[in-house]
């Protein structure tokens, strides 16, 4: 990694941060129902049900093959059973129809369980169109014992995003803390996205497809940005470095927290200066807003006395912009890139079991 880059360098790599503006709209739930069954899916790691499924596995459950429709759509589900998924079993597993029947995926990365704890919640975002899942988890159901399910939820909408080859350096980084660094070596991250709604979920999921691991605790899986004028200035961020479920994929996900507000995700891609990655292999970036809140039906009050006039006139506002000063280097942005959402917005809720 270089210490230091000539200014012509970093302008010349900088130019490529542009804002996104996100337009999502806020919807309401959908339920689809889902059906379970007694067993459970093996896991590979299963010595007797490797990648199939055990219709008589004790104390668990699975579900139908669950439809997930575009790229970019979110299924989670809480277990709140005594225990929960074991290793040998996987609680996302995806499958591909052959003729009437599906057979499982085994070039996907299913997700096995194994996390322990005493609540856990489950999550994925799918990468590509019509991925076919099956979830699972311990429920204690029995072949004479069904228990009150837990309830999945699908929703999300797809955000098309800008990547560029290099990362955000979190705190802890020794020459690029709180700044990008353009010539990182196998990292990306993304141009400013502007997240319309306070609350809203931004997330995507890494699934190591390069085999070079996931973001280190050195750069910021998520960070926001403040701009005035033509500079941005960092505000906060999220390191990486905080794997929860396994070697083979980790989701990240960051709830904003004002309107309007400029974020810029970053992961661990393998990506190289002269070797960029194909945007097919990209992480499917989601955005959730909240919902909308009811409209009232009943109409505002009537008023009989007339407002009073007022003779005083409205002072005027000429509040200047700010120019803050900047670090070891500023970001200058040529144009705000319009992103295009396809709205996947499915929630999918079932009555579950403890």
């Amino acid at each position: 990694m270089k210490k230091f880059l000539s200014l012509a360098l970093a302008l010349v790599m900088l130019l490529s941060v542009c804002a996104l503006g996100v337009s999502a709209e806020n919807y309401e739930e959908k339920t689809v129902d889902v059906k379970w069954n007694f067993g459970y899916v093996g896991s590979s790691t299963n010595a007797n049900w490797a990648n199939k499924i055990n219709p008589a596995g004790a104390n668990y459950s699975y579900s139908d093959v669950i439809d997930m429709g575009p790229a970019g759509s979110t299924i989670t589900f809480a277990d709140s059973a005594s225990g929960f998924a074991s290793a040998s079993a996987y609680v996302f597993s995806f499958w591909t129809k052959n003729g009437d029947e599906y057979v499982f995926d085994a070039e996907a990365t299913s997700i096995p369980g194994g996390f322990g704890g005493t609540a856990r919640s489950y999550t994925f975002t799918t990468t590509e169109a019509n991925q076919a899942i099956r979830v699972c988890y311990r429920s204690e159901q029995t072949a004479s014992f069904t228990p009150e399910y837990e309830d999945v939820y699908v929703d999300g909408v797809k955000v098309d995003v800008n990547w560029n080859f290099g990362y955000v350096g979190s705190s802890s980084n020794a020459s690029w803390a709180d700044k990008i660094n353009p010539t990182g070596g196998q990292y990306s991250y993304t141009d400013v996205i502007v997240v319309p709604n306070a609350g809203s979920k931004v997330t995507f999921t890494d699934t190591n497809k390069n085999g070079t691991g996931f973001c280190s605790n050195s750069a910021y899986v998520f960070s926001t940005w403040t701009k005035s004028g033509e500079e941005w200035q960092f505000a906060s961020g999220i390191r990486g470095g905080q794997a929860e479920y396994t070697d083979a994929v980790q989701p990240y996900s960051y709830t904003s927290t004002k309107d309007n507000e400029l974020v810029i995700l970053c992961y661990n891609s393998g990506e190289k200066a002269d070797a960029p990655i194909a945007d097919a292999d990209r992480p499917v970036v989601t955005l959730k807003s909240p919902v909308a809140a009811p409209e009232t039906t009943e109409p505002a009050p009537e008023t009989t006395e007339p407002a009073p006039e007022t003779t005083e006139p409205a002072p005027e506002t000429t509040a200047p912009s700010q120019t803050p000063e900047t670090g070891d280097a500023s970001f200058a942005v040529v144009a705000a890139a319009v992103c295009t959402i396809a709205l996947a917005a499915v929630v999918i809720k079932k009555r579950s079991f403890n």
